[in-house]
């Protein structure tokens, strides 16, 4: 499959709480559920149809699939170790791999001593005080909010699987679509505390590059997964998997909205191959029947994993 890379560089570092009102924890990544939201809105903002975007994965022909964003490392990505890597206890700690070491990891190949921890070498996470006021007694109420900061030359990347770049996505294609809304993301921000500069990056395209299809046996996920309600068996054959639950607040055309809560499978869980998983509707009954749905994105993207390292 043929894969677009995109760096991200984040001037202010950002906030991505790990669940929902989380203030003073961080993600130090940005899972594709949260980029593939923040993209839609986007696109919005920037006048586009939402029907023409979201139609398309809702009906099971999406034209790209997308990962989530992983820590970039002066000049080379890096991967979330697969959770059912783990050949001597050195490695139990260990979160991600240098894109070398996963390729050699996939292909079955053993490794000997792990990678460095990327945090306080590559990013570190900072506690910002922030005061608000009691609009009836004027009483300050002290609290913090966390925010990752990348040392100079690292960031994010994430990649996009092209399935069909040229399909319509209203007066352009898909591919146009996402850039433009790439861009008018940059400018906003991702993530929480935008007013104060948080999320805000400059990105660029670094490159093109060919990856294996996935494989009928196994698959390393690079995003997260909602499997669709006939694939929950198929992920019983799974080598290692866990689940998170997430929840929110979905900013819509006519407020706020609190989104139902769902479990999604999470990155570098080792699944069948032939998992696609789905688009799932999180919108409250009440708000659906009134309004629209409100879709959370859960498409598998993922690497072939070859060999069984085991436990």
């Amino acid at each position: 499959m043929r894969v677009s890379l995109f760096r991200l560089a984040f001037p202010e570092g950002f906030h991505i709480a790990p669940h929902e009102l989380s203030l003073n924890e961080t993600l130090p990544m940005i899972p594709s559920d949260t980029l593939f939201s923040a993209l839609v809105h986007c696109w919005l903002r920037h006048g586009g149809e939402v029907s023409s975007w979201l139609d398309p994965f809702v009906q099971g022909g999406p034209p790209f699939l997308l990962t989530s964003a992983f820590p970039w490392v002066d000049d080379e990505p890096w991967f979330p170790k697969p959770l059912s890597f783990q050949p001597t206890p050195q490695w139990k700690t260990v979160s991600f791999l240098p894109e070398a070491l996963f390729f050699r990891a996939a292909k079955g190949k053993l490794l000997d001593e792990p990678p460095p921890e990327l945090e306080e070498t590559t990013w570190k996470v900072e506690q910002i005080p922030r005061v608000t006021l009691d609009r009836i007694t004027l009483r300050s109420n002290l609290f913090y909010i966390a925010r990752v900061r990348f040392r100079p030359g690292c960031g994010l990347w994430f990649g996009i699987a092209w399935l069909r770049p040229e399909m319509s996505c209203g007066s352009c294609s898909f591919r146009e679509a996402l850039e433009l809304a790439l861009a008018e993301l940059a400018e906003t921000g991702i993530g929480g505390d935008r007013g104060m500069g948080y999320g805000r990056f400059r990105f660029e395209h670094v490159d093109d590059v060919s990856w294996p299809d996935p494989a009928a046996t196994l698959g390393v996920l690079l995003s997260r997964l909602w499997p669709r309600p006939e694939e929950v068996e198929l992920l019983r054959r799974s080598q290692a998997w866990r689940l998170t639950e997430v929840g929110g607040v979905a900013e819509t055309a006519v407020g706020h909205v609190r989104r139902l809560r769902v479990r999604l499978v999470v990155e570098g869980s080792v699944v069948p191959g032939d998992l696609t998983g789905g688009m799932v509707d999180v919108a409250p009954e009440d708000f659906a029947k009134k309004h629209h749905p409100i879709w959370r994105y859960g498409l598998a993207f993922l690497y072939p994993w070859e060999v069984d390292h085991g436990p």
